[in-house]
């Protein structure tokens, strides 16, 4: 097994001639069963990395992921492309994950996507040793540390599971971002020895990267949007602030969605889709937009508020040139966005009266009794529960999220979890069922026909679509599924709508939540922000402050990002000329002529205007419009 073995599988599944830098040095020290730590920047191609040797290998891989999101994403993607993959989750009802793990002992799958808490669950663990496991992969492996921003106690426990692996297969983890004190902790997390560390190139020479220290952020992002052409993307704070900007720039004439959390699904999707497919240029969103996104000719990262950490911007700032063309990454800040951020960190971090609270509200909520619920999975409408106990729904939110890092619960997003169909009758069986039940017909036929690998997997279904076809109510087409249900022709599993939680131990009626570790971690993280803040206010080359603070390798300067510029010598004659053709014949308001200088080369161009009104060539009137001195 080799490289014309990878190459065989990368075009017979991807379509691709050859693969890019680095790729194929990952696979072949996978198929040389090395234990194996990879960074590679957002849009480096890391699935490939492991889903190519979890084929070359057979058997099945076993891939552990945070995100039900991102779970989903992978295994339809490997659905299209012809591959078995399935995926675990705390949302699934107990037949469903019955199925699967049956399938998954038959040899059915390539790939199973698990969730920590389902690795190191006992019920899931029962089944390790019977499973033909040729590759582990951890995914998103920074949240193995205890001071990252995204940490989950669970991934602590994966290396509970190393001696139930009976074939002792590699153990691969990927992450995009990771500093390097974040590398040793997840080294340290998983425990595994003679581990190989591969680092991507976090210089991405067709990134451009700027910082605009300002107080009219929007002028500015005007400026650049109308200057550098191309999709684009703008990341902001708040909601509320995405949607004022959107709304703002749409006055403008520049064509923008918004996205945020907020929206329910169905218009996010559409969002989305209208910007993939350039129907929109722009898009404005929080954080909560990217999970998915692969578009490879984003031109322009326009940040206007400071990501929390280095990692989360330089990660979403990698979302632009991802088809290797140039691109721009522009911060735009002032000073009150640094003090703004460190308060929101404060926030963040609640009292441990508001720890307690919180967690008692919510096992109310749910309705678990002291020293019950160990293992067990419960929707919660948290902020149904915050109105009920008079608790801030901010205080809550965070309280939850605390909660949940101190080891207490996990949470999972029921928002992203459709409906779930599979026929556990066989064919002959249902095609019977239909001609003696006429009514259950065109509902079957309609299952049959629109999703594909019905009888050997559950298949995300859509019952509004079906109501469509069938000119009926949707809950309608729901208890005719219901019924298919009782019948025991198939399996069901209806949409949830709330947030899920899983219990990680039972209830304490006196939970001791450990306050120290937790303000060591909002230490951390104001670190972190002071970190983000270095970048955007030194005189080190952008680039080279990116390969450092994840490698700590030092790198030449770039030549190109906006520090970098400033200490180049540039032509001057060239831009005075360019000045004095458009002054020659017009008269222009000061603010409009400015508007015109390249966001790029804004200062040598200013430089460059107030040489020439000092020089006489040009002349600022009462009025202040600049011209050309007569």
């Amino acid at each position: 097994m080799g490289s014309s073995d990878a190459h065989k599988i990368l075009k017979q599944y991807w379509g691709y001639d050859d693969y890019r830098k680095g790729q194929l040095d990952i696979i072949q020290a996978i198929l040389a069963k090395q234990n194996i730590l990879v960074l590679l920047p957002t849009g480096g191609g890391k699935s490939i990395c492991f889903q190519v040797p979890g084929l070359i290998l057979g058997g099945l891989t076993i891939v552990v992921s945070p995100l039900i999101a991102l779970m989903k994403d992978q295994v339809d993607g490997l659905h299209e492309r012809g591959i078995d993959a399935a995926f675990l989750t705390s949302g699934q009802g107990y037949k469903e994950q019955r199925i699967i793990m049956g399938n998954a002992l038959q040899g059915h799958y390539s790939f199973l996507y698990v969730s920590p808490e389902r690795l190191s669950s006992v019920s899931f663990q029962e089944y390790l040793p019977n499973l033909d496991i040729r590759l582990l992969v951890i995914d998103e492996a920074h949240c193995i540390s205890m001071w990252g921003a995204d940490f989950r106690p669970s991934f602590r426990k994966i290396k509970e599971v190393y001696p139930l692996l009976v074939k002792k297969p590699a153990v691969a983890a990927f992450t995009a971002s990771a500093p390097r004190w974040i590398q040793d902790d997840i080294l340290e997390g998983l425990a595994l020895k003679k581990t190989t560390i591969y680092r991507g190139d976090f210089g991405r020479s067709n990134l451009t990267f700027r910082v605009f220290k300002t107080s009219n952020k929007m002028q500015v992002l005007l400026q650049g949007l109308k200057t550098n052409e191309g999709s684009s993307i703008v990341f902001a704070g708040t909601r509320k602030l995405v949607q004022d900007i959107a709304d703002w720039l749409g006055r403008e004439g520049i064509s923008t969605h918004y996205y945020h959390g907020g929206l329910d699904r169905d218009s996010r999707v559409k969002r989305q889709q209208e910007w993939m497919n350039n129907k929109v240029r722009v898009m404005v969103c929080t954080n909560a937009f990217g999970m998915g996104v692969d578009k490879p000719d984003v031109r322009n990262v326009y940040h206007v508020s400071p990501s929390s950490t280095p990692e989360d911007y330089y990660q979403e700032a990698g979302r632009a040139g991802r088809d290797g063309k140039v691109s721009q990454c522009i911060l735009l800040h002032d000073e009150q966005d640094w003090i703004r951020a460190e308060e929101f960190i404060e926030k963040q971090h609640p009292s441990e009266k508001s720890i307690i609270r919180v967690y008692h509200a919510v096992m109310n909520s749910i309705g678990v009794s002291p020293g019950s619920g160990e293992g067990q999975t419960y929707p919660l409408d948290w902020e149904n529960a915050a109105k009920k106990y008079n608790i801030p729904t901010t205080e809550f939110y965070y309280s939850l999220q605390t909660i949940e890092k101190l080891g207490y619960l996990t949470m999972s997003e029921g928002l992203l979890q459709p409906s779930r169909l599979m026929f556990t009758a066989d064919y002959t069986e249902v095609y019977d069922f239909k001609i003696r039940y006429a009514a259950f017909q065109p509902v079957i036929d309609l299952v049959l026909r629109s999703y594909g690998g019905v009888f050997e997997r559950f298949v995300n279904i859509n019952e509004w679509e079906l109501s469509r076809y069938l000119h009926i109510s949707m809950e309608e087409v729901k208890q005719l599924i219901l019924k298919l249900q009782a019948a025991r022709l198939l399996e069901y599993t209806p949409k949830t709508t709330d947030p899920l939680i899983t219990l990680l131990e039972p209830r304490s009626l006196y939970p001791k939540p450990k306050l120290a570790f937790m303000e060591a971690l909002k230490e951390r993280r104001i670190n972190s922000l002071m970190k983000l803040k270095e970048y955007a206010t030194n005189e080190q080359c952008r680039s080279s402050f990116w390969v450092e603070y994840f490698t700590g390798a030092i790198e030449k300067s770039c030549g190109s990002c906006d520090i970098c510029q400033s200490k180049y010598p540039t032509d001057m004659v060239a831009i005075q000329k360019e000045i004095l053709h458009k002054v020659q014949n017009n008269e222009w308001e000061l603010l409009d002529l400015m508007g015109t200088f390249p966001i790029e080369q804004k200062k040598n161009y200013v430089h460059a205007l107030e040489l020439m009104l000092d020089d006489g060539i040009l002349e600022k009137t009462i009025s202040n419009t600049i011209r050309c001195r007569e």
